[in-house]
This record gives C-alpha cells, structure tokens and sequence, in this order.
C-alpha cells in the first residue's frame, strides 16, 4: 500500500488529539495513555501552527484518506552548544505495524535531519520490549549506546527500561 507523507498542519489538531489517544490505548510503549496527551483544542491548534515554523522542529503524518495513522517528530534544542543532536518520535496505529508506515516517517525524519546545516546526530529513546521498534531503528543503522533503567512507570509495579539509541549522520 501506498503511503503519503506530509507536514503536519494547524487544521489536524482535532485529528490530532483523536489519534493520539487511539495510539495511547493501543500500547503500554508511549509516554501516556488513553487519555492522549494534556492539551485542549487550542493549544494543540497553536502547537501545531508554530512546530513547522522554525528550523529546529517539524511533526509529520500519514493518513490513509483523512485519518491519521501515524506521526513523527523532530526536535532540536536551538541552545548553539547542543543543536547539533535531535531528538525523535515515531508513533503508528497498531493497525498499520509492519506495513512500511514507520519506515517512510523515519525516512523523511532523516531527510529533514540531513537537510539542516546543524544536525550532526539523531537520537532516541525506546522501551526495551518494544522489539519491533527497535528493529525498525537498527535497519535505519541506530546504535545503542545506554540503557535508562525503569524509565518509565506504568503502574504501582510495572515499569520499563528505555534503550538510548542514535545515527551519526555522515557530513558531505
């Protein structure tokens, strides 16, 4: 199946917060739940509006006709010491898994990334029992380079540890 990519816009914050929290109660590999993430309409609309007008972030979707089946972010702190390294997200309906959504999202991730004349590395965090992730990451030459134990906490006893994973991106 066919996929496309685009930038995120303003006009999918409805969208949005629907689909994160349809993603959020499809794993425990998130950093939140069902619930989604804490933002009203408004602020995920201002969120949305301002994360692709500066050179240090851009969120893009999939949709399959007008639903979103998957996101990716990138961001870079602007502070001139520590711009170099990017951080990132991916996340797609479990419905979609294994079907090329994932790689075409850490596909244009990277393409942005290379596309600045500042990022030199991309990194990530993932739990460690979220294997298919991980392999996804390795085809693209992620590296671990640390464990964060018990990162994070989804119950009184129930916690994961977070693979520190990162792409060196070769300068020309």
């Amino acid at each position: 199946m066919n996929y496309n990519v685009s930038l995120v816009k303003k006009e999918d914050a409805k969208q949005m917060l629907n689909y994160l929290q349809r993603v959020g109660s499809e794993t425990d590999f998130l950093l939140f739940g069902s619930s989604g993430v804490p933002m009203t309409l408004s602020q995920e609309e201002n969120f949305l509006d301002s994360v692709n007008n500066t050179e240090y972030s851009r969120m893009f979707v999939v949709k399959k006709e007008d639903e979103i089946i998957g996101n990716a972010y990138i961001h870079v702190n602007p502070r001139e010491r520590i711009r170099h390294k990017a951080e990132i997200a991916i996340s797609v309906l479990k419905e979609y898994w294994g079907k090329g959504v994932g790689s075409l999202l850490m596909e244009n991730l990277i393409d942005y990334a290379k596309s600045t004349a500042f990022i030199e590395t991309i990194y990530l965090e993932v739990v460690s029992e979220n294997l298919r992730a991980i392999k996804l990451y390795e085809k693209f030459c992620f590296i671990t380079f640390g464990i964060n134990k018990n990162a994070s906490k989804i119950s009184d006893d129930k916690y994961y540890d977070w693979v520190l994973m990162r792409l060196d991106l070769k300068r020309e």
